[in-house]
């Protein structure tokens, strides 16, 4: 989807007025500067950046009510049509495969926070791993290694050189 940068602007300028706000309220440590300095300039930065992206996005929405009072109703898109409108969907948004895999990114999230623990992270990520890449039409020749390798590779850096305690699940009596 793309969404026109007014829009986003707004959103940007509100998330500033509130980190502003929040950061007001924080103590007074006896000095000049204290904690709220670094996040009121920021929320200075964010509140700038988002007055362009307002005026950019309004500038768009204008170009393009000028240019289609003047030439044929056929649209086209581009970089140049990029803030014609409010917000477009995406050409994919008809495509059923299309929208699986779009979905299947956050679904597949889900399901690690929920299967992790009793199955444990190896088999979690292997099947997690698989099911993307057959989905992402991967061949099978090369996808069996390559989330076995990633699985193992993601497994050993997190719990032997992070020393992040990963759950093994299934596969407890096998723990190194």
């Amino acid at each position: 989807m793309k969404i026109n940068d007014a829009l986003s602007g707004l959103v940007v300028a509100l998330f500033a007025v509130v980190l502003w706000i929040a950061s007001s309220r924080l103590p007074a440590m006896g000095q000049d500067i204290g904690p709220n300095v670094f996040p009121q300039a920021l929320a200075v930065g964010l509140l700038i950046c988002a007055v362009l992206l307002v005026l950019r996005g309004l500038r768009g929405l204008r170009k393009t009510k000028a240019r289609s009072a003047h030439v044929s109703t056929l649209s086209t898109t581009g970089a140049a049509d990029q803030d014609a409108h409010w917000f477009t969907l995406p050409e994919w948004i008809g495509n059923g495969h299309a929208v699986l895999a779009f979905l299947l990114v956050p679904a597949s999230l889900l399901f690690y926070i929920w299967v992790s623990e009793p199955l444990g992270f190896l088999p979690t990520a292997f099947v997690l791993l698989m099911v993307l890449f057959v989905t992402f039409r991967t061949r099978l020749l090369a996808a069996v290694p390559t989330a076995l390798a990633c699985a193992l590779i993601i497994h050993t850096i997190f719990y032997k050189l992070l020393k992040v305690p990963l759950p093994w699940g299934i596969l407890t009596p096998l723990a190194w």
